[in-house]
C-alpha cells in the first residue's frame, strides 16, 4: 500500500523538483545578467566624461539599449507564444554576456565619436540579448507556477533587486582594482557562463506550448482602463527610477565621497526593494487586493522623490547625506508595490477577460510588461540627462515626483467608476438572489 502511494506520488514530486530547478536556474541567470547592466552606474558617465561625452549623450547610450528591448520585446512575446522559449533564453544569456566583455575593451578607443559610435553598437546587441532573457525568464517561471504570478514575478525581481544591489558596489570595487575593463570582464564572462550552464540545468519543457486561439486585442485586452493603469504605472516608475540612477553618482560627489563608498549607497535602494518585493508579492498572491496596493505605492512613491531631491521648494528640507540615503531607501521600498501590483493587475484583468492560463498567454503578456518596463528604461536616462544638465537633480527628481502623481489622479475617476459599478452589480446580484429565494 505504501510504495503504492510513493509510486502514485512520484510524477508530481518530480514535476515539482523540475519546476523549482526550472526558478532557480532562472533566478540566477537572472542575478548576474542585472549585475552585468547596473556595475557600471558607478564609475560610467565620470569614465565618458574623459572620452568627452556629454551628460546628455551619457544618458542617450544608457537608453539606448533600452529602446531596442522595448521594440523587441513584443516580438519576442509573440515569438515565445508560439515556440520554446529555452533556446531564446539560452542564447539571450550567451549573447548578453558576450557585449559585456566587449564593452569592458571601449576605453582602449580614441575620445569622441569612435568612443560614442562603438558604444552606442554594443549596447543595442546587448540588448536583444536582454530582450529575450528577460521575456523568456518570465515565460518560462509563469507556465510553471501560472497560480502563483506575483509571487513568481517577485522572485525573479528580488533577483534583480539584489543583482541592482550587487553590481554597482562590485562595479565600483573592481573598478577601483583594476579600471574601466575588470568589471566588465569578469561580470561578463559569468553571465556568458551561465548561459553555456543554462544548457545542462534548465529542464526541457515537457509540456508544449499550444498557441491560443485567443488574443490580446482579440478581447479586449487594451481598451481596459485597468490594464492601461498597471502598464503607465510600470512605466512612470521605470521612468523615474531610470532618471535617478545614472546621474546619482555625480550628485553624491559634492559629500567628498570615492567610488567605493558610492557604489555602497547605490545599495540602499535595491536592498530595500528586495525585501519589499518578496513581502507584496506574497500578500497580493493571498488575496490582497492590486489596485488599492498599487494606488497606495504610487503616492508613497512620489513624495519620497520630493525628499529625495530634494525639491528646491523645500526649503526646510536640507541636502544632507543621510536623508539622500534613507530617500533613496524608501524609493526602492516603495517602487516594490507599484512593479508588483500592477503585474498582478494586469494578469487578473486578462483572466477577467477570459485568457486561459496556457503558454500562448505568458509570452504576450511577458512582452507588454518588459516593453513598458524598457520603454521607462529608454525616455528616463534620456530625460534625466537633458534635465540635470539644464536643471539640475533637485528639479529633475521634483519633475518625476510630479510626473507619477499625474498618473495616479489621471486614472482616479476611471478607477472610481469602475468601483461604482462592481458596487452596483454586486447590489443587483444581491437583490436578484433574495428575490430567488
Amino acid at each position: 500500500m505504501a510504495d503504492s502511494v510513493i509510486t502514485e506520488n512520484s510524477p508530481k514530486v518530480t514535476d515539482t523538483r523540475r519546476k523549482t530547478v526550472t526558478l532557480a536556474v532562472i533566478v540566477l541567470s537572472n542575478f548576474c545578467a542585472v549585475c552585468c547592466m547596473s556595475l557600471m552606474a558607478p564609475f560610467y558617465a565620470i569614465e565618458a566624461a574623459k572620452k568627452g561625452v556629454s551628460l546628455t549623450v551619457v544618458g542617450i547610450i544608457y537608453s539606448s539599449s533600452e529602446l531596442v528591448t522595448f521594440l523587441t520585446s513584443p516580438v519576442f512575446g509573440h515569438m515565445l507564444s508560439k515556440y520554446n522559449p529555452r533556446p531564446f533564453y539560452i542564447a539571450g544569456l550567451c549573447l548578453f554576456g558576450a557585449c559585456d566583455i566587449i564593452f569592458g575593451c571601449l576605453d582602449k578607443l580614441p575620445p569622441g565619436t569612435s568612443f560614442i559610435v562603438a558604444c552606442f553598437i554594443v549596447r543595442s546587441v546587448e540588448a536583444l540579448g536582454t530582450s529575450a532573457v528577460m521575456t523568456a525568464s518570465f515565460t518560462i517561471a509563469g507556465f510553471c507556477f501560472p497560480e502563483r504570478v506575483a509571487t513568481v514575478f517577485s522572485v525573479l525581481r528580488t533577483a534583480v533587486g539584489i543583482a541592482l544591489m550587487i553590481g554597482p558596489a562590485l562595479g565600483g570595487a573592481l573598478y577601483q582594482l583594476g579600471g574601466y575593463g575588470l568589471p566588465f570582464w569578469i561580470l561578463g564572462s559569468c553571465t556568458f557562463v551561465c548561459g553555456c550552464a543554462s544548457c545542462l540545468l534548465l529542464p526541457h519543457q515537457e509540456a508544449k506550448l499550444v498557441p491560443s486561439k485567443q488574443s490580446l486585442s482579440g478581447v479586449g485586452f487594451f481598451r481596459s482602463t485597468l490594464v492601461w493603469f498597471g502598464i503607465l504605472s510600470i512605466f512612470s516608475s521605470q521612468f523615474s527610477i531610470c532618471s535617478l540612477f545614472p546621474f546619482f553618482a555625480q550628485h553624491l560627489l559634492q559629500f567628498n565621497l570615492n567610488q567605493g563608498i558610492i557604489g555602497v549607497i547605490f545599495m540602499a535602494a535595491p536592498t530595500a526593494y528586495s525585501v519589499a518585493a518578496p513581502l507584496w508579492g506574497h500578500l497580493l498572491d493571498r488575496n490582497v487586493p492590486a489596485v488599492p496596493t498599487l494606488c497606495m505605492g504610487m503616492c508613497c512613491l512620489s513624495i519620497s522623490y520630493l525628499f529625495f531631491g530634494p525639491a528646491p521648494f523645500l526649503s526646510f528640507v536640507p541636502t544632507v547625506l543621510w536623508l539622500t540615503i534613507l530617500m533613496s531607501a524608501f524609493i526602492g521600498f516603495f517602487f516594490a508595490p507599484v512593479n508588483v501590483s500592477s503585474v498582478k493587475n494586469i494578469f487578473q484583468e486578462a483572466r477577467n477577460m477570459g485568457l486561459e492560463d496556457d503558454g500562448a498567454l505568458f509570452g504576450p503578456l511577458a512582452g507588454v510588461i518588459q516593453s513598458a518596463t524598457y520603454l521607462g528604461n529608454f525616455t528616463g536616462p534620456l530625460a534625466g540627462g537633458i534635465l540635470v544638465q539644464h536643471y539640475g537633480f533637485p528639479w529633475t527628481m521634483t519633475a518625476c515626483s510630479i510626473y507619477i502623481m499625474i498618473t495616479f489622479l489621471a486614472f482616479v475617476p476611471f478607477l472610481l467608476i469602475g468601483l461604482w459599478n462592481k458596487s452596483k452589480l454586486k447590489n443587483v446580484n444581491k437583490k436578484a438572489y433574495l428575490e430567488l429565494n
